[in-house]
């Protein structure tokens, strides 16, 4: 029987005799990542979310006429998760019956001997799930071959895309390759014995490099791109949160496109004060509504000097709005205060929390004193206007 597409899966758009994939390229989901900086109860929600952004890849690729999840390396955060860890996104993907969901083991989740793949393998996976274990390419659809690179070991000591020249493909059908690793560009970040040579997609004659292990989005070339993890996981900001939905026809640039997946906002901001300006205003209008607070994760480093009264609001507000944040963490051990005879009266009528606010203050700004008596006396100057507010 030939083949037809479908109203679900649009798996192939015809245009002037040319065929046309389209699929959705995420990696980097690290499903049981404990999380443990956080609270119990936050590392939980934060768990709960990735196996939860598994229905909203699903709902994208749909939206998207995808048929196709591509998740190119560390599904799981390591090689011994808990038959719970395992269990729970395999249902998650099989509530998406329509979706077939191509799982690459990666760094993290290397396919092992005796380990989570073998796991899965030897129990009943559900029917729209594929395991990427072997470097043999796999036709996904006609006329389109998916060429995995999996990690064997913690330590393969090789690029792994290396091979895919080697690989044999129909002619005529699209090559896309799917691997797991740092490119040679953002080596610092990547495992050295697997760093991925620069022009890897035009060596393996691929019509599109499906990467993970850099966690946000971001292209290489052309040809190659980092979709980076649904759900971010780390402060440093280099976009993730996304998925990427492809376009591949054969001869042509893909198209790529990054869909938003996430559910929580991680951010590291500074915010440098002035003594003119009310810091209160001027924190609040650091982040934006597209996040509810209690969905969003922040680092705010203060800098700059404001009058002690204002300094005093500043914390007292923090204070306070810490507690709708899922998590808030601040650092102004370099905000320095400026002490005016109208905010030390406003402390008090004895004059003694003066006393002891003109003393901290002199402390900390003394040039000759040692460094770290000086950063006690800001940590002390702090914790006396928050109490005195």
């Amino acid at each position: 029987m030939a083949w037809a597409p479908t109203p679900v899966t649009l798996l192939f758009r015809y245009s002037s005799g040319s065929m046309t994939f389209r699929f959705i390229h995420t990696a980097d989901w690290q499903l049981g990542k404990p999380f443990g900086r956080f609270s119990p109860e936050l590392a939980a929600q934060l768990r709960a979310a990735r196996i939860d952004a598994i229905g909203t890849i699903a709902a994208a690729a749909r939206a998207q006429g995808a048929a196709h999840v591509v998740v190119a390396g560390d599904v799981w955060d390591c090689e011994t998760p808990s038959d719970e860890t395992l269990a729970k996104p395999l249902d998650a993907m099989a509530q998406a019956a329509d979706v077939t969901w191509w799982l690459l083991p990666g760094n993290h989740d290397p396919a092992a001997r005796h380990g989570l793949w073998d796991r899965l393998r030897a129990g009943t996976l559900p029917a729209n799930i594929r395991c990427l274990c072997s470097a043999e390419p796999v036709e996904a659809a006609p006329g389109v071959v998916f060429l995995p690179a999996p990690w064997e070991s913690k330590n393969p000591g090789r690029d792994l895309t290396e091979d895919y020249a080697r690989k044999a493909t129909p002619e005529g059908a699209l090559r896309i390759g799917i691997a797991h690793g740092g490119t040679v560009e953002f080596s610092q970040d990547a495992v050295q014995s697997s760093a991925i040579a620069k022009g890897a997609a035009a060596r393996g004659g691929l019509d599109y490099l499906a990467l993970g292990d850099w966690h946000g989005h971001k292209r290489v070339d052309e040809r190659s791109w980092y979709a980076g993890t649904p759900e971010p996981d780390r402060f440093p900001q280099n976009a993730p949160g996304y998925v990427l939905s492809v376009e591949v026809a054969p001869g042509a640039v893909p198209v790529v496109e990054p869909l938003r997946t996430a559910r929580y906002c991680w951010s590291a901001d500074r915010l440098e004060l002035l003594a003119e300006g009310d810091p209160v205003t001027r924190f609040e209008a650091l982040h934006d509504q597209s996040f509810e607070r209690r969905y969003r994760l922040a680092k705010v480093e203060v800098t700059g000097a404001v009058r002690l009264e204002d300094r005093a609001a500043l914390l007292d507000h923090i204070g306070r709005e810490s507690h709708r944040y899922a998590h808030l963490e601040t650092e102004h051990s370099r905000l320095d205060t400026l002490i005016e005879a109208a905010g030390l009266e406003a402390m008090g009528a004895e004059g003694s929390l003066r006393q002891t606010a003109e003393d901290l203050h002199a402390l900390s700004e003394d040039a000759a004193a040692d460094p770290s008596r000086r950063d006690e006396a800001k940590l002390a100057l702090d914790l006396l206007m928050t109490f005195a507010a």
